[in-house]
Parts: C-alpha cells; sequence; structure tokens
C-alpha cells in the first residue's frame, strides 16, 4: 500500500474539515431562524423526537447513508438536506483550497493564509442560502458578523483585494496597505447596500401597491392548506404561488368582519404573510394552523417588493470579502443563474422548488462563482472585446 503524498493528504483534510464544518452548518440552519443556542444542547438532535445524537452515530455525510436518512431512536425520516449540505462544503472547501493554498502535486502556493478567509466566507454564504431557501430570512446576525470578518480580514491580509477582489496586483506591505484594503472592503460594502437598494426602491416605485379590491365591501376567504393556499375575492382565485416569491409579500385587508378558524375577530386590518396572518399587535397565527379563514372587506391591497432588505444586507456582507467588482459580478451573474432556474416553470405554468428559491442563493452562488473564477473570466472577456475593437 503506497503512502499518500502531503499535497494528496492535505486536500483530503480541506475536504473532510469540511464536512465536518457542513455538519456545524446544518446546526446553524436549524437553529438561527428559531432562536435557538447553537451551543445548547451541544449535541446535535433529531427535530421530531428530541433525542440527541451521539458522536458514533454524528459522522458527516456517512450517518445518513448508514442510517438510511432515518433518527435512529424514532425512525422519523432525516431530510436529505443536512447530507447534501455537508457533501456541498466539503466540495466547497477542497475548491478553495485547490485555488487559494496548494493542489494535488503542490503544497503552499500563492496566499495559503487566504484560504482559512474562503472557508469562513463560503460557510456564511451556505448557511444563509439554506436559512434563506426555508424560511424566507438571512438572518442580520450572518450579515452582521460576516462584515466584520471581512473587514478585519482584509486589514490582517491586504492581499485579498487581489486575490478575491480582483484588482490590480501591488505589493502588499505595511500599514498602508492595510489601510487601503480596509477602504476597499468598506467600498464593496457600499457597493452592494447601494446597488441592491435601489433595486428595492425602484421594485416598490412599480410593484409596490396593487389595489385587489376598493370602495364596495367585498366577501373573501382562503382554502386549501399549507401547500398552496387561495385567496378567494367574490369570484377571483389568487393562488399564493401567485401572490408570493421573496416572503416579503403582504396582503393587507381592511375588514368589517374577520372570522379566524371559527373565531369571530371583529373589525380591523388583517395582514397575511406567505407563512402567518397577523391582526392586531396581538395575533399571530402560522399557516399550518389555518383552518378557516374568511371576511368582508372595504379595501383589500396587495404589497410586494422587488426583493428583501436581508439581500441588501446579504451581497453588503460579502462585498466586505470580493469588493465592488465582485458585488456587480455576483449581481449580474445570480440574475442570469436565477432566470435560468425560473423561466421555465413559469413558460410551462408549473410550480416547483426551484421555482420558489428565494434570490439569496442565487446572490450566494454568484459569489462563489466570483470568488473562483469571476475575475478570470472576466479579463478574458474584456481581452476578448480588445481583440474585436482591434
Amino acid at each position: 500500500m503506497g503512502v499518500i503524498e502531503l499535497p494528496v493528504f492535505l486536500a483530503i483534510v480541506s475536504a473532510i474539515l469540511g464536512a465536518t464544518v457542513g455538519s456545524f452548518l446544518n446546526v446553524v440552519i436549524y437553529r438561527i431562524p428559531r432562536g435557538l443556542s447553537v451551543n445548547e444542547p451541544r449535541r446535535s438532535f433529531c427535530p421530531k423526537c428530541k433525542y440527541q445524537i451521539p458522536f458514533h452515530l454524528n459522522i458527516p455525510i456517512l450517518s445518513w447513508f448508514l442510517l438510511a436518512g432515518k433518527c435512529k431512536n424514532c425512525s422519523g425520516v432525516v431530510s436529505f438536506r443536512y447530507c447534501f449540505v455537508e457533501i456541498l462544503t466539503a466540495f466547497l472547501f477542497l475548491l478553495a483550497w485547490l485555488t487559494f493554498a496548494g493542489s494535488f502535486d503542490q503544497v503552499f502556493y500563492e496566499n495559503p493564509q487566504l484560504v482559512l478567509v474562503s472557508w469562513f466566507l463560503i460557510s456564511l454564504l451556505v448557511a444563509a442560502s439554506f436559512i434563506d431557501i426555508e424560511h424566507h430570512i438571512i438572518p442580520d446576525r450572518i450579515n452582521k458578523c460576516g462584515a466584520v470578518v471581512g473587514i478585519i480580514s482584509a486589514f490582517i491580509f491586504p492581499s485579498i483585494v487581489h486575490e478575491f477582489m480582483g484588482m490590480d496586483q501591488i505589493f502588499y506591505q505595511g500599514f498602508g496597505s492595510r489601510v487601503k484594503a480596509v477602504g476597499w472592503s468598506l467600498t464593496g460594502i457600499a457597493c452592494g447596500l447601494l446597488v441592491l437598494y435601489s433595486v428595492v426602491i425602484f421594485g416598490k416605485i412599480i410593484f409596490g401597491k396593487k389595489s385587489l379590491s376598493s370602495g364596495d365591501s367585498v366577501t373573501w376567504n382562503i382554502i386549501e392548506g399549507k401547500e398552496n393556499p387561495i385567496l378567494i375575492i367574490e369570484d377571483n382565485e389568487m393562488p399564493f404561488e401567485d401572490l408570493f416569491f421573496v416572503g416579503t409579500e403582504k396582503i393587507v385587508l381592511c375588514s368589517s368582519e374577520i372570522e379566524i378558524n371559527g373565531q369571530e375577530y371583529g373589525k380591523g386590518d388583517l395582514i397575511v404573510y406567505y407563512d402567518r396572518l397577523v391582526f392586531g399587535d396581538d395575533v399571530v397565527i402560522p399557516i399550518e394552523e389555518w383552518k378557516t379563514l374568511n371576511g368582508k372587506s372595504s379595501e383589500i391591497n396587495y404589497k410586494r417588493e422587488a426583493m428583501g432588505l436581508g439581500d441588501v444586507k446579504f451581497i453588503a456582507m460579502f462585498g466586505a470579502f470580493i469588493g465592488w467588482k465582485g458585488v456587480l459580478f455576483a449581481l449580474f451573474a445570480a440574475s442570469l443563474i436565477g432566470t435560468a432556474v425560473n423561466l421555465p416553470g413559469k413558460i410551462l405554468g408549473k410550480d416547483s422548488a426551484f421555482t420558489r428559491i428565494p434570490f439569496g442563493p442565487y446572490l450566494a452562488a454568484g459569489a462563489l462563482f466570483w470568488l473562483f473564477c469571476g475575475a478570470d473570466l472576466l479579463e478574458w472577456y474584456f481581452n476578448l472585446l480588445t481583440i474585436e475593437i482591434q
């Protein structure tokens, strides 16, 4: 049996480390949106029976296959998402190692210290993406933590300006270069905030408010269950899948009569989100608890945004790492990827898990694309333009 060479061994270690980090990211993805601590309990637990999983049954990737995707204690189904996150993170950690640190036949070239920064950024992007897919939110804790670490990383490793941000190669040494690197990091944050917030404002102007009914009192009700409720106003049917896209939309019903689950709530404004009802300051009812919902309203308004503010903060966060060029590239790439994924379903009129993906994961994909090959692709494109012009 031959001895594994050091470059191959380190590449394997990076993949194993990625799978392990992916296991922790699953904890983050499950707990943070639910307001739970990522430290208590220290061990992972089954979401269904709360059985705390022992170490020997919590081996990244392998355990899911060995247990056939089921909990050892209650035999409840464990989503493949847990295994997929570990596989994805392992792959991205390996790719980051091969891009910034070494290769399968060479150890420590270019800027190996930057692999640590790339691993941290990858972890943030993966966690935020899967939280956004499930809950249609990107927690501020992730965005704030990432922005701070991005700025600090630029100060400690000023070569990030060239390697991550795609700026011209210069000699990065001394305090002055570190201050400039922080400046470029802040520029990336500002660019992300400015560009995407402009999209939000423009979206509000174009799509901000639409009247579904006004004037005379109309009867309405919402039928069906959790997967695809339908709002019925008089004889008009509007499925939720046609109303809720990014998770920030809402339907405001100014009602004279409201009945929820057979209980009268009287006069007031009922706000319907994709996952909950809100009436007044005290009544919040999750979508899975809806049984019956009807009423009479003099005015019904549908309010939507081009995207949520979480996306604005998200792109600003990774802008701290990849700079203004990376921000613009990620936004462009996210638009292309999102269109390619969603357009077939929209044309065919078929709803699927892919057509329900919010914009955050596409932004993350664009950022990763830039991190690994975006700068080189951009340079190739401009060189191609130069050749054609000549």
